[in-house]
């Protein structure tokens, strides 16, 4: 509103426009420009003007020679110009000022704190007696000196509530109530039977966000009284477990970007489904070298499951996703180059070390956002997306083959990973939290500098622990047994069987093979939101049983030589269905597990490794099997 240098200073403490007019800008708008001018970095750098100045006293009377004033105090301590500009806006535009951020600006050591007042605290907090919790210590922050995983958009609230609460391992209904009931029970302190707002207070200072400062806080003590759905100043009972138990029944907003990440990726591997069977004729190679080219895929994932779930636990997950995804487009670039089955070969192992890293990363992610509550929905909002990409990929997938040719769909396919990749690197946020570096004179070697035996022995005495966890769980055990002859039987034959079943026996070609995949994936993204609600609420049995009972009816129809026009709707729509509510179970399964045995992140990652490889052993004998008897 007003030009880069307001020269003439009015009585009010405005200034009067350069330009040669005697209108006079109001004081709160000169103030805001000269914060431009002299902090731009204030402006910019941090998305706005914000923080509260408390060095200076709230009236600074002299201006000095260069612009900055003089205390109010009586002293003749020069206050800088950057410092009195900051502290100004405070004062008179409060609205500028974001509870989001703290700064710090140039002023001398003494003058460079900067108090909770924009926190959402009350003064009283503010200026050191808080009724509750006692003084509230003021920091100085700077936006670079705040520790990410305190910002709300990478861990979200809700998250970090239930974490903090230890609530996220509880997953059967009546275990969940007495622990939130214990909860109620430690921070109700004075034992009246009800919350406070002060307690709530030192809940979240303590044990939510015990390194953040209170100005990156996503709610205040206030704003979490009403969120627990207090009608009054506090908050009894029922209406903590009622809020509570809502919390840790809602999906993590992480999911959702996950989740259309998982879309994109499944959408250029069904662009690519209908093209391996295309490519196996056009080489002229056998069924069981085709079964083995399906066989990889599986293997190669469970020879890769310890490093990758290595690089997942010390490098993050979000690494693994992206450069997975990168390197998975470089085995379908060197696709339509394939004129051998050797390069067949060669290609095939890329691709399935690449969807090894992306695939452990992203199970690992839902994993670590997944609540006890939610272990099975968590996956299904991927899961849905995945089918629709599996609904429309297929046939556009065959049609392109038809059109183009395989290799220049190859291209295509390669060209479209490779933006995946680019965007989950911008979208995704990690999802691990890494723990702090080992003080240095605490006596521990960290472990990235320890001997290379050394880690090895760290490394192999890890997964026989979580060898020992999965062994003694039965139910996890019977699961993943069970999981282990699904994709023995009903996966490895979706992937071998059927396409041949389809082109040789239906006669449908390569676009019928298109259409009657995509038809499947419809059935199974229709089913994946129900079987998942089926396995969170109703135990994971009523989902697994039926979904096997499914699955092995649908190979029943087309074993029996039943005409097409029969066989070909029963087949996808029952095995799809099937296929929706058994792979709504092992993971959920493994998770369950993990919660029982009060496993941290980086345990459970790799119990999820080895859930996933029993399946995946499965799978590889299960190809190698149906290629031999085709």
């Amino acid at each position: 509103a007003a030009p880069p240098k307001l020269q003439r200073r009015s009585a009010d403490g405005g200034r009067h426009r350069s330009d040669g007019s005697n209108e006079q800008v109001p004081r709160k708008t000169a103030a805001v420009c000269e914060v431009t001018q002299l902090a731009p970095s204030l402006v910019f750098s941090c998305g706005g003007i914000r923080g509260c100045c408390s060095a200076a006293p709230p009236k600074l009377q002299r201006r000095s020679a260069d612009g900055g004033r003089h205390r109010s105090d009586g002293s003749n301590e020069q206050v800088p110009r950057k410092t009195a500009a900051v502290c100004e806006v405070t004062q008179l535009a409060p609205s500028l000022v974001s509870p989001a951020v703290a700064f710090e600006v140039a002023a001398p050591p003494r003058h460079r704190n900067f108090s909770a007042g924009a926190s959402g605290l009350p003064s009283s907090a503010v200026g050191g007696a808080s009724p509750c919790v006692g003084g509230h210590e003021r920091q100085t922050v700077k936006c670079d000196k705040i520790d990410p995983q305190c910002f709300d958009h990478v861990v979200p609230f809700d998250a970090r509530f239930l974490d903090s609460l230890q609530l996220n391992r509880v997953s059967e209904l009546s275990e969940f109530q007495v622990a939130v009931q214990k909860i109620f029970d430690q921070i109700d302190e004075n034992g009246d039977g009800c919350i406070e707002r002060c307690e709530l207070e030192r809940l979240l200072r303590e044990r939510i966000y015990p390194t953040c400062p209170p100005s990156v806080w996503a709610l205040t003590p206030d704003e979490l009284l009403e969120k627990l759905g207090a009608t009054g100043p506090r908050v009894n009972r029922d209406e903590f477990v009622s809020a509570v138990e809502r919390i840790a029944d809602t999906l993590d907003r992480r999911v959702w970007p996950l989740a259309t990440s998982q879309f994109f990726s499944a959408l250029m591997f069904a662009f690519g489904q209908p093209l391996t069977p295309l490519l196996v004729k056009e080489l002229d190679i056998s069924m069981t070298q085709f079964g083995g080219t399906v066989a990889m895929m599986p293997l190669i994932r469970v020879a890769l499951a310890v490093p990758t779930t290595y690089v997942s636990n010390n490098y993050g997950r979000k690494p693994l996703t992206v450069q997975g995804q990168m390197v998975a487009s470089v085995g379908f670039a060197m696709s339509a180059l394939i004129t051998t089955p050797l390069q067949l070969i060669a290609s095939r192992l890329v691709i399935g070390a690449g969807t090894s890293f992306a695939g452990v990363g992203q199970q690992n992610m839902l994993g670590d956002i997944a609540t006890g509550r939610t272990r099975s929905r968590v996956f299904a909002p991927g899961a849905m997306r995945v089918g629709a990409a599996f609904a429309v990929g297929p046939a556009i997938g065959g049609w392109l083959a038809a059109t183009v040719g395989v290799q220049a769909t190859y291209v295509l396919i390669a060209a479209g990973m490779a933006a995946v990749s680019l965007r989950n690197h911008y979208v995704l946020t990690e999802t691990l939290r890494f723990e702090p570096p080992k003080a240095a004179g605490s006596g521990e070697q960290p472990q990235e500098r320890a001997p290379l035996p050394q880690r090895f022995g760290v490394l192999a005495h890890e997964w026989k622990k979580t060898s020992r966890d999965f062994c003694a769980d039965p139910a996890l055990c019977a699961v993943s047994l069970a999981n282990a002859g699904f994709n023995f039987t009903s996966i490895s034959a979706k992937f071998v069987l059927l396409p041949m079943l389809v082109l040789d026996t239906w006669g449908l070609g390569a676009s019928g093979l298109g259409i009657a995949l995509g038809c499947m994936s419809v059935a199974q993204l229709a089913a994946a939101k129900p079987a998942a609600y089926v396995a969170d609420v109703y135990g994971r049995r009523m989902a697994l049983l039926p979904g096997l009972a499914l699955s092995a009816s649908a190979m029943v129809v087309a074993a029996s030589g039943a005409p097409m026009e029969v066989a070909v709707p029963l087949v996808c729509g029952s095995w799809a269905v099937g296929s929706a509510f058994v792979g709504s179970v092992p993971s959920a399964m493994a998770l369950d597990a993990a919660g029982r045995h009060g496993l941290d992140q980086q345990q459970t990652a790799r119990l999820l490794a080895m859930s996933r490889a029993a399946g995946d052993l499965g799978m590889m004998a299960g190809s190698l099997a149906s290629g031999a008897l085709l």
